[in-house]
């Protein structure tokens, strides 16, 4: 059976932003309940401090320990747009020059030959080199772990938003406007995912297990609370699908508050100017 370490908790407190004595205590009580190996411990430990609400709430992201700069390059129509994420060990090497010039030139090689894998551009040549050995011979040179992380390219009627100091972004394709009117109404749903950082475009997408466990956690909360014990059974439902529903929002981008108007859901701006996202991308450095 795993002991609990200090390093366990400064990582259940990196996860769920509750406080170091709270996140110990689950860890125990967790190993109490039988728990064994790290993972079981680090799993039960978060779900106690869920169900006594110690969190600071929302999906947990997972963080890698890494630095990137995306690269864009736009068609001279607008009609195009390819994204290149390149990651590096420190923010330091991220503005090194040659590290910029590559991440240029790459981004130019995939946006020409409308490359969207990692895959495919790192067999690609450039200057008669294959991209792999060249972003190996930098990593070399400048002594960290670079690589290429992402390549993403969308066509057609779409509105975008990268951040000014090249670190986050979104893409969002847009179904029911064209032009302008698609490009507008695309930027300000790509600014609105950067803020709120939503992960799917439909509830479908969001595992069953995750809201079996949601639903679970919700009540566990109401039987713990003795207010509840003489609400009936159909007030209670109604209470945790409520609690659900406020899960799906940190997942889903229709069911998410708008940014510019917390009173409307994205899907309720969409509806009003008869519009769609097909698809959306979200790029945020650290972020796997």
């Amino acid at each position: 059976m795993a002991d609990v370490t200090a390093e366990m908790v400064k990582e259940l407190r990196e996860k769920t932003g509750a406080r170091m004595m709270d996140c110990k205590k689950a860890l125990d009580d967790a190993k109490t309940q039988g728990a064994a190996s790290k993972e079981a411990l680090m799993s039960a430990a978060e779900t106690l401090l869920r169900t006594k609400s110690l969190t600071t709430g929302g999906a947990v992201q997972s963080r890698a320990a890494t630095e990137c700069l995306l690269g864009h390059k736009l068609s001279a129509d607008g009609r195009s747009l390819t994204v290149v994420e390149m990651s590096a060990n420190t923010d330091f090497v991220a503005k090194n020059t040659e590290f910029l010039k590559l991440l240029s030139d790459l981004v130019d090689l995939a946006h020409t030959n409308e490359i969207e894998v990692c895959d495919k551009l790192s067999c690609t040549s450039l200057n008669g080199r294959q991209v792999s050995e060249i972003v190996q011979e930098l990593a070399g040179k400048i002594g960290e772990n670079i690589s290429l992380k992402r390549v993403v390219r969308f066509s057609g009627d779409f509105g975008y938003y990268i951040h000014h100091d090249n670190k986050q972004g979104a893409i969002v394709e847009i179904g029911g406007l064209t032009g302008e009117a698609a490009k507008a109404l695309g930027k300000d749903i790509s600014m609105h995912i950067v803020f709120a950082k939503p992960s799917v475009l439909t509830r479908e997408e969001v595992s069953a297990d995750l809201i079996k466990k949601e639903t679970e956690i919700a009540l566990e909360k109401l039987k713990s609370d003795p207010k509840n014990a003489s609400k009936p059974q159909e007030i209670l439902n109604k209470i945790v699908q409520g609690q659900v529903n406020k899960f799906y929002s940190t997942l889903v981008l229709p069911d998410q508050s708008y940014y510019k108007d917390g009173n409307k859901t994205v899907a309720q701006v969409l509806k009003e100017q008869n519009a769609t996202v097909k698809r959306f991308a979200r790029f945020e450095v650290g972020v796997v």
